[in-house]
């Protein structure tokens, strides 16, 4: 076993069969080789815990840890309790890394002494074999932490996935750091490790590659799902009040609650035309503005940091269609 990894890479998988030997030989490839990986398999029923345990077994510093479906959260959750390294990193399992994402990352953060290191990323579109370059991203350089979580909430130059960044060990021990277990959690999650940091340091190479596929949440939205994003707004207040730090970043929280109430409109919409019934539509529309107007407004009750806050409007189901009758065939 490697005696104190510079960095403990964690990788959730659950019913990745088809992506996760390309994932996987893009950690071994690596330039890098003074990390160890935490793969954590949640109750996949597919062939994916064959391919990591192979994988595991013929790579020392593969580590792999097997538990019931819980979700990706949980998953992150209990790999957590076994990093060793220095600065901590994640992946998802059907997406792939470029050859020098820790080393340019853990370089970059050790050079600036900074608690976080970010990359840019492109889009992989597997059924085309395409990728494309993610533009929307910040300028590459040292932070300040008030400079990066203003950018970070309004997820536009700086993004909340936590996939394309290196995260000092210390952040997560020292403040008792916990994934919400609940969908987008790392909306919720990233804005706290963000509080915590000192500099973050973002480069300007795209060292990470996200696959965009049919099944993923943001192609699979339901009405949980559309709840938890919504909620995830609430986390992220909740937390800043808490630290008495909300007047900070006010105006962020509120020009984000727009971008989200788009966003809630279009999965909503979604939602029902997948369902090609639109009753409780217009009822689904209003429940999304006035949740995120709570979360973003003056009326907004902190509860304890520990406890996260309840969508007061969430997104019910569209009801089923009534069956029409058929007509009676006449004698």
């Amino acid at each position: 076993m490697m005696d104190s990894p510079k960095i403990s890479l964690v990788i959730p998988v659950y019913n990745v069969e088809q992506y996760l030997i390309r994932a996987l030989k893009s950690v071994e490839d690596q330039t890098f080789k003074n990390f160890e990986a935490i793969v954590v398999d949640d109750g996949s029923t597919d062939k994916s815990l064959e391919i990591a345990e192979k994988f595991c077994q013929k790579n020392e510093n593969f580590f792999l840890i097997k538990q019931k479906n819980k979700g990706p959260a949980a998953a992150r959750n209990t790999a957590l309790d076994s990093c060793r390294g220095e600065y901590i990193g994640f992946m998802d399992s059907d997406d792939c890394l470029e050859p020098q994402y820790l080393e340019l990352l853990y370089n970059a953060a050790v050079k600036n002494d900074a608690d976080i290191s970010c990359c840019n990323f492109n889009f992989y579109y597997p059924e085309k074999n395409l990728k494309i370059y993610m533009p929307f991203t910040s300028l590459p350089g040292v932070y300040s932490k008030t400079q990066a979580l203003k950018k970070l909430i309004l997820d536009i130059g700086m993004h909340y996935f936590v996939w394309n960044k290196l995260i000092k060990r210390a952040l997560f021990f020292e403040n008792d750091f916990k994934f919400d277990e609940m969908y987008f959690e790392d909306i919720a999650a990233s804005p706290k490790l963000f509080y915590y940091a000192n500099k973050i340091v973002i480069l300007g190479k795209a060292l990470y590659n996200y696959t965009s596929r049919e099944t993923s949440i943001l192609h699979s939205m339901n009405t949980k799902r559309i709840s938890d994003y919504i909620k995830s707004l609430g986390v992220i207040r909740n937390f800043l009040e808490n630290k008495k730090a909300y007047k900070d970043y006010s105006t962020q929280i509120w020009l984000y609650a727009q971008k989200l109430k788009l966003v809630s409109y279009y999965y909503i919409f979604m939602l029902h035309a997948k369902e090609t019934n639109f009753n409780k539509f217009l009822e689904n529309i209003s429940s999304a503005k006035k949740s995120i107007d709570y979360f973003a407004g003056k009326l907004f009750k902190p509860t304890k940091e520990d406890e996260l806050p309840e969508v007061p409007y969430p997104i019910i189901s569209p009801p089923p269609k009534a069956k029409t009758k058929k007509a009676k065939n006449k004698k």
